[in-house]
């Protein structure tokens, strides 16, 4: 199903407004299936007006092209992810109320910084973890390195950028910056959350 997304692509004091990127149109042609960015289509006349800023020097090409690898890459990431719950949902038979009742999922939770920015941290989910960092760092000009992971997928990513989402950038990409420990920060806010499932594990029967 193809989704539209309507974005600012802002490089210091110089802003693209309104940017409209889509997902899943036509999906495109096989000659660039193993890009990042394979699948999201965006405006030609945003394409020329950043085109005008690399020519005019007020950016450099480097990056424009991180720019838009990023936003694609995370839109590629939250179809992914939205697909699996589709796909999740149409083969419970159960009502959507009790569907959507919190429970624990075993797909790994995973943080992840660069060499260039070590302060910028992703927080994703993946069902294979190695294989997500062989993707992701396809699309990055620096190493990618695994801060930590845990068990919990979905929910757990979702409580970890509610937590965090002050400190988010773009996507799920975060600001740690001013963090001393942002490992110890993020494995904190996780055991909070994973704590609930052990509680109501000792409950039961």
């Amino acid at each position: 199903m193809a989704q539209s997304f309507t974005v600012q692509l802002t490089f210091g004091s110089h802003r693209i407004e309104n940017v409209t990127l889509q997902w899943g149109v036509g999906m495109g042609g096989d000659t660039r299936r193993d890009a990042p960015s394979w699948g999201t289509d965006i405006e030609v006349p945003a394409v020329i007006e950043l085109l005008d800023l690399i020519t005019a020097g007020a950016i450099t090409a480097e990056q424009a092209r991180d720019k838009l690898d990023r936003l694609t890459v995370a839109i590629k990431e939250r179809m992914d992810r939205e697909y699996e719950e589709m796909i999740e949902l149409m083969e419970q038979p159960t009502p959507r109320a009790v569907r959507e009742k919190m429970r624990f999922d075993d797909r790994w939770v995973y943080a992840i910084s660069t060499d260039g920015t070590p302060g910028s941290v992703k927080i994703g989910v993946a069902k294979d973890i190695a294989l997500r960092i062989k993707s992701l760092q396809s699309g990055s000009a620096t190493k990618l390195e695994l801060l930590w992971s845990a068990r919990g997928g979905f929910p757990l990513e979702r409580y970890l950028h509610e937590q965090f989402n002050a400190r988010r950038t773009h996507g799920e990409w975060f600001d740690f910056e001013s963090c001393p420990d942002p490992v110890k920060k993020i494995n904190e806010a996780a055991h909070a959350f994973l704590q609930q499932f052990a509680e109501e594990g000792s409950t039961n029967p």
